[in-house]
């Protein structure tokens, strides 16, 4: 079942295609936005794949990579705040709670860093249109 979270990459695709289409400035950082809420979840989806002979296990182990690097972050939080205990088991609604805390934390990394690439190419295409005018 848990394999279903790969459903959750559809996010951030559709708000890229949304922010294409509506040509909006900050298209960047919507997608980081979008793309932090769901990199835990879709990545422990993907390791969920690696049962599949041969996609499957590269799946899993792009799964496996991208979910130490993110659902660690949110369980430390939490043992660190008190509120999991280390030694204990996790149950489906800590693991809840983890990804909860990972959504808050990477939306806010992804959309930070969304934001400064919108505002490097806003950057660039105000260096193009200057030197667009100075050749006319």
């Amino acid at each position: 079942m848990s394999q279903y979270l790969i459903l959750l990459a559809i996010i951030p695709i559709a708000c890229f295609q949304l922010t294409k289409l509506v040509n909006t400035k900050y298209r960047w950082m919507f997608f980081g936005i979008s793309l932090g809420l769901v990199i835990a979840p879709v990545s422990f989806g993907l390791i969920q794949f690696t049962y599949v002979p041969v996609i499957g296990k590269i799946l899993g182990y792009i799964g496996l990579v991208a979910n130490l690097t993110h659902g660690s972050v949110g369980y430390f939080c939490l043992v660190g705040s008190g509120i999991i205990e280390p030694e204990a088991v996790i149950t489906a609604t800590q693991l809840v709670m983890i990804n909860m805390v990972n959504a808050a934390l990477f939306s806010y990394c992804y959309g930070m860093i969304g934001y400064a690439v919108d505002k490097k190419v806003e950057e660039e295409k105000a260096a193009e249109g200057y030197v667009f005018n100075r050749i006319r």
